[in-house]
């Protein structure tokens, strides 16, 4: 199949409707219900740092809480990292735990190419979407197993601490489905997407977001398109 010229895809106008509501609420609020005690254990079992990844009793995670990581992260600090790490895919989880386990050990098992792996993608991640993919997922492979595109476009996407011009987005598989069926990317592939069709993917909602800028006269991050893309 020949790629979609996505420079005749338009934003629905369902998704211009949302747009409309508070940042704060779509974005910052979002909140999942996590697994901490399954995740704490996990990581303590793989002899890794990065837990506790709650503090006591806490059993959610909002985006706002991971913007915050973000911001305060060292990228020197393994244990900081790793915690960034285990607090993205908790939330990209939610009561979800298939294949975790298989991530945590895929990190313990060559530790020393992970953290190399994860520090390229997140200095890339906050102006290059292809080398920031490409860190992650080099040749169409994964560089930390079982670390695929949705997941690992989760880490790229909150390594940008909220920022209006970040330039990475989510990218999984309700995502992908909203915009086969009902923006007709008709071309986009259900998963495994490469390097190059994450990067067209960031190009339409960055294209969406100008567009909407100037509509409603404040900015509109990327991620505010992927948030109705996920859950329309």
């Amino acid at each position: 199949m020949a790629p979609t010229d996505l420079s005749r895809l338009q934003l629905p106008l369902a998704c211009r409707d949302a747009l409309a509501e508070p940042r704060s609420e779509r974005i910052d609020g979002h909140t999942i219900s996590i697994t901490t005690d399954w995740w704490n254990t996990e990581i303590a079992t793989a002899r890794l740092p990065g837990a506790p990844v709650t503090g006591p009793h806490v059993t959610q995670l909002s985006r706002g809480d991971l913007f915050t990581d973000a911001a305060r992260l060292k990228a020197g600090s393994e244990e900081e990292l790793l915690r960034f790490l285990w607090r993205v895919l908790a939330w990209g989880s939610g009561k979800r735990l298939r294949l975790n386990r298989e991530r945590i050990r895929a990190v313990a098992d060559n530790r020393p190419s992970a953290m190399a792996a994860l520090r390229r993608g997140l200095r890339a991640a906050r102006e290059d979407p292809e080398q920031a993919y490409e860190a992650l997922r080099p040749k169409g492979g994964n560089a930390i197993a079982y670390l695929g595109p949705a997941f690992l476009t989760k880490v790229l996407y909150f390594a940008g601490g909220g920022a209006l011009d970040h330039p990475c987005a989510i990218l999984d598989s309700q995502v992908a489905a909203t915009l086969r069926n009902t923006c007709k990317w008709d071309s986009l592939g259900e998963e495994g997407w490469p390097t190059t069709t994450y990067v067209r993917y960031c190009a339409l909602l960055n294209r969406w977001a100008h567009e909407e800028s100037w509509r409603l006269g404040r900015r509109i991050g990327i991620d505010e398109i992927e948030r109705w893309l996920f859950r329309p």
